[in-house]
């Protein structure tokens, strides 16, 4: 009998035995005489509880990493460490929205899907493969176009026939090119994932089994009847049985805090025979900004479970193997009711095996030691941390105010309220709305601000409104003097698309509801309203252009760039403590959104290759505040927060 000393609980070693008793040896004892004579094959032997692939007996242990967060020049060496850690199979979503950013626009990225299936297949590994269209993933939308939003009628993973028609012409392009990589067809994809954790989708529960098997027929139109389909759900009866398809492998997703035998039988009671999966086996968990600490679940808790779970012959993959980065305006948001919302941070670390710049991390040596008392590990050394870039002060002296230079920022209109992001066929950043006001003026309220909005008064910061408090609020102005003609104006960010929930669907951005003054709803008043390209700072020439200097009077949101030397060839981490809250530009790279004041993350990653050796750029766009130095460096070691032991 193996021997397990638990950390976690002492009558862990009592479920343990249990375990075993629950196992199915018939799985790992059986094989086919005649498998040498099959054709390629993955393929559920109901009977036995197992796969077989090519007629053998199979577990797949597998790390999830996905290509959208991880630059694609290190994944041969993160790959290479999956496999370094005695893991045979890769698990990835595939996202939508990073693929059709735009309706009528041109498909991006399509190539990265196959160039990652086809280097996972080139190591020797096998996939799961995750492509949604829903995948959450604590991912913008949850990995749907924000464009869909605009549809009318539309209703979200339901069948809709607006949802149900663009997942139609989007699967035409998608899965003609995952095809070729199934097993059958000599790739390396065993199995493919219908829809994500669908049992847990509504208040109450929608269980729409005409939505699933859309999606299932879609499928089978497309890739065949001889792949392994399946779905998952949380460990609860009522979810299994609202996200589950007749003939379909179930499995589970569940981390640290729950016994898999006690798991697993539940499983059973819905779904009697088949293999056991955990499809999401969570090593760590993500942060939300405001969060007290980093999320963090120790080696041996995670350690402990895994061998628990392969003493059940249960397959497993460890969510996630690598965590990566939200670069840009990609990360989601939770809101169960459009009132209590929080946002993700940039950083994806999820206190993975390997950490956000790829390094392994004592997770993954612990990972490694019990999956060699189970498998051939590769020969060859694990890799040592990466080496990493340190930067002097960087002076940033180029100083540009938004407000003061709308017309090379701002795509502007004039009309009505409510007006939102997604009208003007914009994803991510930032709306800006303006209105000219005279006589009394006491107050401001807003309505369903999605998601942080800042007052100003003449160019005069007045006050915030804070989703992660309250969508609604209200700014009192201060008394005023001379003129009472008065300039308002309102700049709102987008902290990112809910990612989980029924209220994904009524997640517009900007203000989607009304703006009172004097308690007078003004909704009908001519307003300048802009959708706002931060991005065009990184355009050749726009520094040379924008006028003014915001940093002389009163702050308003302002690009703030400086120039620099690196060798561009190592890893590094940008470190904006003493900057208040915005949006990091390496180059023309997006690296996402800082706030350190607020954390847990300080530093955010930044790869050697999104430098240039020899002369390179950053900017901030910078909302909130700046220091008296206007200076910045990047350091060697990332800060994400205080980390504290936690089981999810």
């Amino acid at each position: 009998m193996i021997s397990f000393q638990s950390p976690v609980d002492v009558k862990d070693s009592m479920f343990i035995v249990f375990g075993l008793l629950f196992s199915y040896a018939s799985c790992s004892s059986f094989s086919s005489s005649n498998s040498s004579s099959l054709q390629r094959s993955f393929k559920i032997d109901w009977e036995n509880d197992c796969f077989l692939k090519d007629g053998q007996p199979f577990h797949f242990y597998s790390g999830g990493m996905h290509y959208f967060r991880v630059p694609r020049q290190y994944w041969r060496d993160r790959l290479q460490k999956l496999r370094l850690a005695g893991l045979n199979t890769l698990q990835t979503y595939i996202a939508w929205n990073a693929h059709q950013p735009q309706e009528d626009g041109q498909m991006v990225g399509l190539h990265d899907i196959t160039e990652y299936l086809t280097l996972a297949g080139e190591m020797g590994l096998n996939v799961v493969l995750r492509p949604g269209p829903y995948i959450c993933a604590e991912w913008d939308f949850g990995g749907l176009p924000y464009w869909l939003l605009n549809k009318p009628g539309i209703e979200f993973r339901v069948y809709s026939e607006p949802y149900v028609a663009a997942i139609t012409k989007w699967f035409d392009i998608l899965l003609p090119k995952v095809k070729p990589f199934l097993y059958k067809n000599g790739g390396p994809i065993i199995a493919v994932q219908v829809e994500n954790e669908y049992g847990a989708y509504g208040r109450p529960l929608v269980c729409d089994h005409k939505y699933l098997q859309f999606l299932l027929n879609l499928y089978l139109d497309y890739l065949g009847e001889d792949v392994v389909y399946y779905t998952v759900d949380n460990t609860n009866v009522v979810r299994l049985a609202c996200g589950a398809l007749p003939g379909l492998l179930k499995t589970l997703d569940f981390g640290t805090n729950k016994i898999p035998h006690f798991q697993f039988k539940m499983l059973r009671q819905f779904q009697a025979n088949g293999p056991l999966v955990n499809t999401e086996f969570w090593t760590g968990w993500f942060d939300k900004w405001g969060d007290s600490q980093h999320a963090n679940v120790s080696a041996s808790k995670v350690a402990t479970r895994l061998e628990q779970m392969i003493a059940l012959n249960a397959s497993v993959n460890l969510y996630m193997f690598e965590g990566g980065t939200n670069f840009g305006f990609t990360n989601g948001a939770m809101s169960k009711d459009g009132y209590a919302y929080n946002a993700r941070v940039t950083s994806y670390d999820y206190d993975s095996p390997l950490s956000e710049a790829g390094d392994v991390t004592p997770k993954f040596w612990a990972i490694r030691k019990v999956m060699k008392k189970y498998v051939v590990i590769p020969p060859g050394p694990v890799p040592a941390h990466s080496p990493k870039w340190s930067s002097g002060e960087i002076k940033m002296s180029a100083v540009v105010p938004l407000l003061g230079n709308l017309n090379l920022f701002g795509r502007c209109t004039v009309g009505k309220l409510p007006r939102t992001m997604e009208s003007f066929n914009q994803s991510g950043g930032f709306i800006f709305y303006q209105v000219e006001w005279t006589g009394l003026l006491k107050n401001i309220s807003l309505y369903n601000v999605h998601d942080r909005a800042i007052v100003f008064l003449d160019n005069v910061r007045v006050g915030t409104i804070d989703r992660r408090f309250s969508a609604n609020g209200t700014v009192i102005f201060p008394s005023l003097e001379g003129s009472a003609y008065k300039t308002i104006s309102i700049l709102v960010e987008n902290m990112g698309r809910v990612n989980h929930g029924s209220y994904m669907g009524e997640d517009y951005k900007g203000i989607t509801k009304m703006v009172l003054i004097n308690g007078e709803i003004v909704n009908s008043l001519n307003w300048t309203i802009c959708s706002v390209a931060i991005e065009q700072i990184t355009k050749p020439g726009t520094l040379d252009i924008a006028e003014g200097d915001s940093v002389a009077d009163h702050f308003t949101p302002s690009f703030f760039c400086g120039n620099f030397s690196s060798p561009g060839v190592h890893d590094t981490f940008l470190d904006p403590r003493g900057w208040g809250k915005g949006i990091a530009f390496l180059n023309n790279v997006n690296l996402g959104r800082y706030w350190p004041g607020v954390g847990p993350q300080v530093t955010m990653y930044a790869p050697a290759v999104f430098f240039e050796s020899g002369d390179n750029q950053l900017c901030l766009f910078e909302v909130d505040s700046f220091p008296d130095s206007k200076t910045i460096r990047f350091i060697t070691r990332p800060i994400l927060g205080s980390g504290q032991d936690l089981d999810f």
